[in-house]
């Protein structure tokens, strides 16, 4: 189980260096998640999520790739179980077996993963953490294992379930996020809809957006990692999550502008 001491010195080793972002009021998407994970070569080749978004923003369609995205979801009721959650995705092991390893293309153990905190305005929630995985069968294989580690180190309290790729995909079609009694996919990708793909490709939609590291490992925390820290925690005080005291131990301001659909 891991302590809240633990966090606490996590947070005081970079104080010093985060002094000018305490009054900083801007919540921005790059300072609210936290990566790790190694990137997969079919990521890779298909080059990067924010353009599958743009895609679907633009044309009203999922595009093809995603349908074959799933993702282990963690909700943390705290800051403090982000927090926690951020130090098992730091130090991650689901011992896949070597099979399986294989079959998925992965390095060891090593499924791209984030924690953050929820800032878009039409999707519920506050803190959030993802496992992703390649497809169905590999999320069912994950799945347990990731449960498993949660409710040791975290609690048993903890929501982990598995999901079907982007949040937003289900507000304008709900049936994508559904599953079967059998736990196989209801919806299935409209062929109708290739068309709209090739008319992304034609037009370069997205193509501003840098292509993905090799990696997000890095060894230990760097000064980014804290300013993320420090977005989580000034977003705990503005929901009223006394729990970020525990890790601060002063009160931190609140984001002005913030607005959950959950308060």
């Amino acid at each position: 189980m891991i302590s809240n001491e633990i966090l606490q010195k996590l947070f005081q080793n970079a104080q010093n260096d985060l002094k000018e972002y305490w009054q900083d009021d801007s919540i921005l998407l790059e300072t609210s998640q936290f990566f790790r994970g190694t990137v997969p070569p079919s990521w890779k080749s298909s080059r990067h999520c924010l353009r599958f978004m743009m895609v679907f923003n633009t044309y009203k369609i999922i595009p093809e790739y995603c349908f074959d995205c799933y993702k282990i979801t963690i909700e943390p009721r705290t800051v403090i179980e982000l927090f926690k959650l951020m130090i098992i995705f730091e130090r991650l092991d689901l011992p896949l077996p070597d099979d399986k390893r294989k079959k998925y293309l992965l390095l060891p153990d090593d499924n791209i993963r984030k924690c953050m905190v929820e800032i878009r305005p039409q999707i519920s929630g506050s803190y959030k953490g993802f496992i992703y995985c390649q497809n169905l069968e590999e999320a069912q294989d994950i799945f347990n294992q990731a449960r498993s580690v949660i409710s040791g180190e975290i609690s048993e309290k903890v929501p982990v379930a598995l999901k079907r790729g982007c949040s937003e995909y289900p507000l304008l079609y709900p049936e994508y996020a559904q599953l079967d009694k059998e736990g196989r996919p209801v919806m299935e990708y409209r062929n109708e809809w290739r068309e709209y793909e090739e008319l992304a490709e034609r037009n370069n939609l997205g193509a501003h957006f840098e292509s993905l590291p090799d990696t997000f490992n890095r060894p230990g925390f760097n000064m980014f990692d804290a300013r993320v820290m420090l977005t989580w925690l000034k977003y705990a005080a503005t929901l009223g999550d006394s729990t970020y005291l525990k890790i601060t131990g002063r009160p931190l301001p609140k984001y002005k502008n913030l607005k959950r659909p959950l308060f």
